[in-house]
């Protein structure tokens, strides 16, 4: 299915199952990555976007809702094989990560402290100065919303895979992404 630039984002919405914040946060970070690289329209190619920077901004924007005092839930939570799922498949790692963060940082923690956390970890001479325990979580996260992301990207549009497409080689945190 070939779908016009102008019509990706309605199409994506309209296609939603609106039980999650999934797919508006799949939007908003392609939309953030596409600010951070202004000229990747300007080749008229796809573009690739690895999945682990979309992941990265996932930490920052879901970072609020995974307070240690007071979590705010993203859906129902669901009972499945004699458990209750979390609202958010990442939430356990996201939750721990944030833990050992304000642990790190002697406990001060807002809402924002999500995009100040992912830029702080992009830096490698700063990254190197954080406990390994601190990077191992950070790490785990950003691996566990990786899988995540896949399934909005997979079942953003009418059927699968009419809005992305499925690389041909699908490695663990990349995914190819149609230039909008």
């Amino acid at each position: 299915m070939d779908i016009a630039s102008s019509q990706v984002i309605s199409t994506i919405l309209r296609h939603d199952s609106k039980v999650t914040s999934y797919k508006i946060a799949l939007l908003r970070a392609i939309n953030d990555v596409m600010l951070s690289f202004p000229d990747l329209g300007s080749y008229r190619q796809d573009v690739a976007v690895p999945l682990r920077l979309l992941a990265e901004y996932w930490v920052a924007y879901y970072w609020g809702f995974v307070a240690l005092d007071q979590p705010i839930a993203q859906g129902q939570r669901a009972q499945r094989d004699g458990g209750l799922r979390n609202d958010v498949e990442f939430r356990p790692a996201l939750t721990e990560f944030r833990r050992q963060w304000e642990e790190h940082t002697g406990g001060l923690s807002q809402a924002a402290d999500g995009f100040l956390v992912i830029h702080e970890l992009r830096i490698p001479r700063k990254l190197s100065t954080y406990p390994t325990a601190l990077i191992t979580a950070y790490q785990k996260t950003l691996t566990t919303i990786a899988k995540t992301i896949k399934m909005p990207i997979q079942y953003a549009g009418p059927g699968n895979w009419t809005i992305f497409e499925k690389p041909a080689a699908y490695r663990e945190l990349s995914s190819r992404v149609v230039a909008f």
